[in-house]
């Protein structure tokens, strides 16, 4: 009943937070990835440091070939999850896919450049809760579960506190630079736009989970190397973190997550704070 999904699993902090799920939960993870399967599970089963045959090797699926700008692939996806874990066995959606083109001027817009941001951090996080939406629990689903899970020792949330027993959570990836009200340098047309997108669709999203833009601040990846340098190193105080941090500060405020007025939904940065839309 309890199911991750991370799109983009085989980017830097997908890849974090799939292993650390598998690491430190009992939830069943679903990594989506653009590539072969194969490769992105021998990786998977290296960070998470147990074998295919260990219990958090059990828990992992791997589901190749699914290019998010390609409705099929996600279709297909979703089809294997509700054939496997059944209709409502969804308790997480994370959209982790991503490409910025940093453009500081007009005239450096490419058409198609703009377009594949638009098709990767945009629809793509749209389709991909089109179809894994719908297998996320009702609202009563989760209170019986967490009902079952209160009352039996034995039986405790696969979630191990991630996600609160009472919600299901669509996460996805978005940035600062995408809140309208915060643009103050301009630049970035593609990519800023894009997530501006994404946050109006965050906004729209209609189901029991819980949707929350994620602001991750720079985490040293291949993606902020055309930013920051290939040489750059974590800077804290200046928002630039290693990929163990950035996903330690994600799993902060996915814990923080629940059903009132104040982490009920909506865009917030690495430190909990809410960034203006």
């Amino acid at each position: 009943m309890s199911v991750a999904i991370i799109q983009g699993a085989s980017g830097g902090q997908g890849l974090a937070l799939a292993s650390h799920l598998l690491r430190h939960t009992g939830l069943r993870v679903y990594a989506l990835t653009h590539g072969k399967a194969k490769v992105l599970e021998e990786k998977l089963v290296s960070e998470s440091g147990e074998g295919k045959g260990s219990g958090s090797g059990e828990r992992l699926s791997v589901l190749g070939g699914v290019d998010i700008r390609e409705e099929d692939g996600l279709e297909k996806a979703a089809k294997t999850v509700r054939e496997r874990e059944g209709k409502s066995s969804v308790r997480l959606v994370a959209c982790m896919a991503g490409i910025l083109q940093p453009e500081k001027s007009l005239s450096a817009i490419n058409l198609d450049t703009a377009l594949d941001a638009f098709r990767i951090n945009t629809l793509g996080h749209l389709l991909t809760y089109k179809h894994f939406v719908p297998l996320i629990p009702t609202r009563r689903d989760l209170a019986d579960l967490a009902k079952s899970w209160r009352e039996d020792d034995n039986n405790a949330d696969p979630a191990g506190g991630v996600i609160s027993p009472e919600n299901s959570l669509c996460w996805s990836m978005s940035a600062r630079v995408g809140s309208i009200a915060d643009n103050q340098k301009g630049g970035w047309y593609s990519y800023r736009s894009s997530k501006a997108a994404l946050n109006q669709i965050l906004v729209n999203k209609s189901s029991s989970a819980i949707a929350i833009a994620y602001h991750p601040g720079t985490v040293l990846t291949p993606f902020s190397q055309r930013v920051v340098g290939s040489d750059a190193k974590p800077d804290p105080p200046h928002g630039r973190f290693s990929v163990q941090q950035g996903v330690e500060h994600m799993l902060g405020v996915m814990k923080r997550v629940r059903r009132d007025e104040e982490w009920g939904g909506g865009f917030f940065d690495w430190e909990g704070k809410r960034v203006e839309w």
